[in-house]
């Protein structure tokens, strides 16, 4: 297919200033962020993504005076295994007078805001240790190196935190046997003076007993723990329980204070000695409620059809803090508009902050009254946002992209929108459509579009500026970012949608918006085209086999045959699929009927799949395994492999060339560029992915 205008570029093929590189450079978002006083003032600490570095995660520090530093040596990676997908993976503490680390004084009750100057506890990323990072030393382990005999348990360490008045770091430690799925959990104390890495037995026990647990936090008076737990077959957004014990262990056994089958608690706080925040949803939506604990009921504050958190993908998340006057200051809303605000309980107001995002990470930490979060928006970049709780004060930016003001023009005009299907179910996507400042489309011409599919499913897809899109739309692809029936950000009932429908709703959801774009006069019908990541990619991929709508399809990382997954994924996504298809072996036939692999001879056109050969939560045999299918179907397919890549891409190479090669596909199936001759196959070079047809 060629441009309306002769001589002009056609859509999807406009040259843009925005390049792969670009893109790589950009890739990832801050994460866990927090203030931490110093002598000084108030620091700010987080982590950020280094593409450039192999893809670790750095942790940063940015000095009262407003230096920023590096608080990892170069070789260093503080990212957590903890569930496979990570949890708080570092803390700030202050280490005890007389510590032989870095020689200095501090507060021998511990905790990030005593004198001495911080130091920092991490998970290190190769061997899943905890480390402990004091300024001018190297970093030295805290915990035993894992056992060198093969097939001994491997064990790793997540959800850190600090607990005040204490030399020790609280965490979840998982210790994974020769299967994936022999598995056991605990909340433990790991102390902070190095003891531990000879003597094992010094790391203490804190509680246990739930096949999960999330969110240790000590009471204000250091008598009491709380956390959350929950068993399979539930999913953290399905059903969990706050528990609170004595730490003294006089108190008998936990007690259960909030929460249940169907009521899904993801993040709980003290607010004094006898209260606990909770971020829970017994009236369909995750809102704060005031949790006693004499027995009293709990009730929620500001009650409201939002959502005051999301899905406990990675442990320690926090869409919430306590402040010391009683009050909270939060993250609320819906889909695509988000803000951050202060709760008051006394007269459950919430008072947003004058902030110019609308997509919050779940990280928020306050001090001496300010807050610093991860915020985005349509155009700007998830950034490290520092906040005066007044609302009178200004807020500052701490990170930022150099790259956008000189390719502004070229950013997308992003807009929500709902669609509904024949029945009247309301479909929530957010379109970007095409821009360039140098090319238009011409009055009788439609572009083509691309429906993005987020992963989970329990996920959603911020409204925020994000440069992997606007590579796409500055070239003249639309993209439709689909929320289907079970993404986070719309409530319960939206979430449930897709409880037993995986593979139809989220299919016929994405089919919908397609359609619609159709509809509206916005997409050329001939040039749709459906990716996505993880779950994302089985959606893809089942509309590519079941939706007849679609020119081709591309898959990163994706579930293609859901039997062989649920045999041999990991342990905290191992009865996922009993809630999103049917338990097994009871549902095998819906399995069956809904896989990509089996169906692949009804695909609607080609497929580009690519996968890194380390995945352990997605194995790479499950894209191996359609592109066999698609073969033996006589059908197009191209699989790239990328070396040293996990679930997801990390890496700036891969990062490249995943994206010019999904490009390149796109501009095949559309008709923008010829068809290669030779459709047996090509070797990228190195370090690009290893490639089959």
């Amino acid at each position: 297919m060629t441009s309306a205008v002769p001589g002009r570029p056609a859509p999807g093929a406009w040259p843009s200033p925005i390049e792969a590189e670009d893109v790589a450079r950009a890739d990832g978002v801050p994460g866990w962020a927090e203030l931490v006083p110093e002598p000084s003032g108030l620091a700010v600490w987080w982590d950020e993504p280094r593409p450039l570095e192999g893809g670790r995660r750095c942790v940063v520090r940015r000095s009262p005076d407003g230096t920023v530093q590096d608080l990892l040596p170069e070789g260093f990676n503080a990212r957590s295994r903890l569930h496979e997908y990570g949890g708080r993976a570092w803390r700030p503490v202050s280490l005890p007078a007389g510590d032989p680390a870095g020689d200095h004084a501090g507060d021998p009750a511990g905790g990030a805001a005593a004198g001495g100057p911080p130091a920092l506890v991490f998970v290190d990323w190769p061997d899943q240790r905890l480390l402990l990072a004091v300024p001018g030393t190297r970093p030295r382990p805290l915990t035993a190196a894992a056992p060198e005999a093969a097939g001994g348990p491997q064990v790793r360490y997540g959800d850190l935190y600090a607990p005040p008045g204490r030399a020790e770091v609280w965490c979840v430690r998982e210790s994974v046997g020769a299967g994936p799925r022999e598995v056991r959990r605990a909340l433990v104390a790991v102390p902070l003076d190095g003891s531990a890495v000879d003597e094992p037995a010094r790391v203490r026990v804190l509680a246990d007993g739930y096949d999960f647990l999330a969110c240790p936090r000590l009471s204000p008076d250091g008598r009491q723990l709380s956390w959350i737990g929950w068993n399979h077959p539930a999913m953290p957004w399905d059903g969990t329980e706050l528990c609170v014990a004595a730490l003294d262990g006089a108190g008998g056994a936990p007690r259960v204070v909030a929460g249940g089958a169907d009521c899904s608690v993801v993040q709980a706080e003290w607010r004094d000695a006898q209260t606990l925040w909770a971020v829970a949803d017994p009236d369909g939506w995750w809102n704060l409620r005031l949790v006693p604990l004499d027995g009293g009921p709990g009730r929620t504050v500001a009650p409201r059809a939002e959502e005051f958190g999301g899905a406990l993908w990675r442990p320690g998340a926090a869409w919430f803090a306590p402040l010391p006057d009683g009050r909270a200051v939060a993250v609320h809303g819906t889909g695509s508009d988000r803000r951050l605000g202060v709760v008051d309980p006394s007269d459950d107001s919430v008072r947003d902050l004058p902030l110019p995002y609308s997509d919050f990470a779940a990280t928020v930490h306050a001090a001496d009254g300010r807050a610093v979060c991860v915020a985005g928006s349509p155009r700007a970049h998830h950034r490290v946002v520092l906040a005066d709780l007044s609302g009178g004060g200004p807020h500052e930016a701490l990170t930022g992209e150099a790259l956008v003001p000189r390719v502004a023009d070229w950013l997308p005009h992003p807009r929500a929108e709902v669609f509904h299907d024949a029945d009247g179910q309301r479909v929530h996507a957010a379109l970007y459509p095409p821009r360039n400042p140098d090319h238009a489309l011409a009055p009788s011409e439609l572009p083509p579009w691309v429906v993005f599919v987020h992963g989970g499913p329990t996920g959603s897809s911020p409204m925020a500026l994000d440069l992997e899109i606007a590579f796409f739309t500055s070239r003249g692809i639309g993209v439709a970012d689909v929320d289907y029936g079970g993404s986070t950000g719309h409530g319960r009932a939206y979430r449930e949608r897709l409880r037993g429908t995986w593979g139809v709703v989220d299919v016929a959801d994405c089919a919908t918006v397609a359609r619609g774009l159709v509809a509206r006069g916005l997409a050329d019908e001939r040039r749709l085209a459906v990716r996505g990541g993880s779950a994302g990619g089985w959606t893809a991929l089942a509309s590519l086999t079941s939706a007849g709508l679609y020119a081709g399809a591309v898959s990163h990382y994706g579930i293609t045959d859901p039997l062989a997954w649920a045999a041999d994924t990991h342990d905290f996504e191992s009865r996922y699929l009993d809630g999103l298809i049917g338990p097994l072996p009871e549902a095998v036939a819906r399995y069956e009927e809904r896989s990509p692999v089996r169906n692949a001879h009804r695909a609607s056109g080609p497929a580009l799949l690519m996968h890194g050969l380390e995945d352990v939560v997605v194995g790479p045999e499950q894209s191996r395994a359609f592109a066999a299918a698609l073969e033996a179907a006589g059908l197009p397919c191209t699989l790239l492999e990328f070396p040293g890549e996990q679930h997801g891409w990390r890496r700036s190479s891969t990062i490249v060339a995943a994206l010019r090669a999904e490009l390149a596909f796109y501009q095949r199936i559309f008709g923008l560029v010829p068809e290669p001759a030779d459709q047996a196959g090509r070797t990228a070079d190195a370090p690009a992915p290893q490639a089959h047809r």
